[in-house]
């Protein structure tokens, strides 16, 4: 017979006493003590009436339970009979405060309690220790959670709301953000950084910011427990930084609400979370084959190779499309960067410009008969002699901008529904053309942070609260837009994310670093992001910012790119591999880089090959919010050594895969996971857990594969010698464009 639990709810409600500092004593912690675990409390003596217990015998746990201690205000929350997470602030403190930013000060809540019971929930009545009204209310919430929300009353405009979890020294956490480190992007791919996978360590306010832009206020403990913090108001996260053992939150806002999601793994904490917030889009299948982008697309008269462009169509774009095609590189989808249209911003009015992008119509027919999508780069502002003053005339805009954000544009209020629909016509001119999507960029460069710029929107939203939410509301407009085109076979996809665009589109990674440095925050971030539910991420193959990446570099990144969801191959400096610039990091350098354009051959076919593979779990995260990029930690939680083991994941649940991003790496160490896995390049099998040595020459990323999959990636050391005699020939350009019509 299956074991049994009994799932108590135990509210013992008694008077609190008083506990913790004392108003305007200094905040932080005192010498070893501030977030300490609070020992459980023994219940008292408790009238009948302030008692409550909600238990029921079930063969598993359906949903936490919780407890909450009559010595400290104190939330305690079991998994059956597990203890998984508590809400307990250091040496009897109470887990609840306020701390005032412009002080530096720590307020906290002080007994007698009074307790009112509603079903289910109860609320705690009490107060600070300078008398204001406090409550913090526990109720069930969906997914088995709780929530807890904590309210004050006569808030100060620099009070925040805080919170202490009481964690152990060992426990790693994850999500939050898709940036590495917390600050200016390029902290991410800073030369030496050691943060991996795991946010122990650091402190940060929830704040988007550009270009690594992808945010949830959700975290994920390694231990099986997650908490999402029910607001778009920015709040800082201290994950262990000024303690180990305490995770503290202080929020802006009328309101702290948390809603601690149980797991028992934090594959399952996340799908939970998912399910709550709502499950991502599902995007058309052939978004996960390959694509192809520039930042610029010259429309010049010769190709790279001094060929006259005979065709009626953007030079750039030909060149590619058939240079690809030439080489077996499948190209599910083209978008064009700006400039598409007229003006400075290269897409006024959202028109096309025949001078750029001449014959934009026949174009999209021809691309059609190749197979491949057109998507077009976008930003939510109204730029062009048409749309902005009209814009502005009917109150379409915002009432504030960021100082230094982009002059000749105006930022629309997505707030205001006839602004949406408004721009949603303008966009659904082009979809019902034939394109197939948009880039979405920006999304948070403009928006006002509500303390330079205030104000309000449409909506009555201020600024300072609705600035967390900008990428959710440009999201979910671009996305009505297909459905009020009446278009169901086009995707969106954004640099900026917060909770809730998952349900809108899928996501790419802003502008990383063309560096080995900026790999490596790519492939930390795309597992930060599969953490807050954003599963449809993607990267700029070979980094954006800066010059090109060099050789090995971009080879290693076609390698990861290939086993994300989302493999996108540009800009790489606006040519193709056949017409590279000199980068110093090869002694045979030419023009034409031959091993490069091969292991595009090869890692392009691998992710199309698997573009079955990749809907199937697109198709889960969809349904439940199974994720389908699984950091070890999640897919192994039994692991310790996982906790912060950032350069492999599964993709999937039949992929190992172990990226290498260090230039000059020969070998590199794999931990093989429980079970028998085949080594997709030797067909060598490994019985987990075990740590193998395996070879990684400039063309190969380690790849895995469960035994029992049926999957099977074919001989790679053929494909790839298949490749390289691809490549060693280049394509004739003036015969491929004869067939161009």
């Amino acid at each position: 017979m299956a074991a049994r639990f009994r799932i108590a709810r135990l509210l013992v409600l008694a008077l609190v006493a008083a506990c913790g500092r004392g108003a305007g004593a200094p905040a932080g912690p005192g010498p070893g003590d501030a977030f300490a675990d609070v020992p459980d409390g023994d219940g008292g003596d408790v009238p009948a009436d302030v008692q409550r217990d909600v238990s029921a015998d079930v063969t598993a746990p359906t949903a936490l339970g919780w407890t909450i201690d009559r010595e400290a205000v104190a939330v305690r929350l079991t998994w059956g009979e597990t203890p998984v997470a508590s809400l307990a602030g250091g040496s009897g403190k109470p887990a609840f405060y306020l701390f005032d930013t412009s002080t530096g000060t720590r307020t906290d809540l002080v007994g007698p309690a009074v307790a009112a019971t509603d079903g289910d929930a109860t609320t705690l009545s009490l107060s600070t220790s300078d008398q204001r009204a406090a409550t913090v209310r526990i109720e069930p919430a969906a997914e088995g959670a709780v929530r807890v929300t904590f309210r004050v009353d006569g808030r100060t405009a620099t009070e925040r709301l805080g919170a202490d979890f009481a964690v152990s020294a060992d426990e790693a956490f994850y999500g939050a953000m898709e940036r590495v480190v917390p600050g200016d992007q390029s902290g991410s791919w800073a030369v030496g950084l050691t943060q991996g996978l795991d946010l122990r360590g650091l402190a940060f306010d929830l704040f988007v910011q550009p270009s690594l832009a992808a945010y949830s206020p959700f975290f994920v403990s390694s231990a099986g427990w997650g908490a999402w913090i029910e607001s778009d108001w920015p709040g800082g996260y201290d994950f262990g930084k000024a303690d180990p053992h305490a995770v503290d939150l202080r929020y802006e806002g009328p309101a702290l609400v948390l809603r601690i999601l149980p797991g028992p793994s934090p594959m399952d904490v996340t799908a939970r979370y998912a399910r709550a917030v709502g499950t991502t889009i599902l995007p058309p299948k052939w978004a996960f084959g390959p694509w192809r982008w520039r930042d610029v697309n010259y429309n010049s008269s010769t190709f790279y190779d001094g060929t006259t462009n005979r065709t009626p169509y953007n030079t750039s774009l030909v060149e590619d499309v058939l240079m690809m095609g030439a080489f077996g590189i499948p190209c599910a989808a083209y978008w064009i960067d700006r400039p598409w249209g007229p003006g400075s911003f290269g897409y006024d009015d959202l028109q096309w410009d025949e001078t750029r992008v001449p014959h934009a119509q026949q174009m999209l027919a021809w691309l059609g008969t190749r197979g491949t999508k057109l998507l077009l780069w976008i930003v939510d502002w109204a730029v062009g002699p048409t749309m902005r003053p009209e814009a502005e005339a009917k109150g379409y805009v915002t009432t504030g901008e960021m100082p230094g954000s982009q002059d000749g544009a105006d930022l629309l209020d997505l707030t205001n529904p006839d602004a949406v629909a408004w721009w949603q016509d303008a966009l659904g001119a082009r979809l019902k053309e034939g394109v197939a999507g948009f880039k979405c960029d920006r999304g948070e460069e403009k928006e006002p942070d509500g303390i330079v710029v205030t104000g309000t929107y449409h909506d009555g939203t201020s600024f300072r609260e609705g600035h967390n939410g900008s990428p959710r509301r440009y999201a979910a407009a671009v996305h009505g837009a297909f459905q009020r085109a009446g278009i169901d076979d086009a995707i969106a996809f954004f640099r900026a994310a917060w909770v809730g665009s998952q349900q809108h589109a899928m996501i790419w990674a802003g502008d990383t670093d063309a560096s080995e440095w900026g790999l490596r925050s790519a492939i930390i971030g795309m597992q930060r992001a599969a953490a807050m539910h954003f599963p449809f991420w993607g990267s700029d193959t070979c980094g954006y910012l800066g010059y090109q990446a060099p050789r090995e570099v971009c080879m290693r990144w076609l390698a990861f790119s290939a086993f994300s969801p989302l493999m996108e191959v540009g800009p790489t400096s606006d040519t193709g591999f056949w017409a590279r610039l000199p980068d110093g990091s090869v002694d045979d350098w030419t023009p034409y880089d031959e091993p490069l354009i091969a292991a595009w051959i090869l890692y392009a076919n691998l992710h199309d090959s698997l573009r079955d593979y990749s809907y199937a779990q697109a198709v889960k995260s969809h349904q439940d919010g199974t994720m389908l990029v699984r950091p070890m930690a999640f897919a192994f939680p039994g692991h310790a050594e996982y906790r912060d083991l950032w350069d492999q994941y599964l993709y999937g649940p039949d992929l190992l895969v172990a990226p290498v991003w260090q230039p000059g790496t020969t070998t590199r160490d794999v931990h093989v996971p429980e079970g028998t896995w085949r080594d997709a390049w030797t067909g060598q099998s490994v019985t987990g857990p075990t740590v193998v040595t395996v070879d990684v020459p400039m063309q190969k990323i380690p790849i895995f594969v469960r035994d029992g999959s049926g999957l099977d990636l074919g001989n790679l050391d053929v494909k790839w010698a298949a490749a390289l005699a691809t490549a060693h020939v280049p394509p004739d350009l003036g015969a491929l464009q004869a067939g161009v019509r």
